[in-house]
């Protein structure tokens, strides 16, 4: 069963996707550590200097979560 993503990286997963590099400088209250943490987790992958998007495993992780949440996707 894959680790439960924290509310930070929760918003990182929710904003990135395989169209979406983003990096810690676009989010102001997401830093390099939880980016790292990700990227070790292999939930997202480098997409240029500083940039990143998601994986296949990421956007699984991210979507059980809105489900196990009760979150509507619409």
């Amino acid at each position: 069963m894959p680790q439960r993503p924290s509310n930070r990286e929760m918003k990182a997963l929710y904003h990135l996707g395989e169209a979406n590099e983003l990096g810690p400088d676009d989010f102001k209250d997401i830093g390099e550590k939880v980016f790292a943490g990700m990227l070790r987790k292999k939930w997202i992958e480098e997409a240029g200097p500083g940039k990143y998007r998601t994986t296949e495993k990421g956007r699984v992780i991210h979507d059980e979560e809105v489900w196990f949440a009760g979150r509507s996707k619409r």
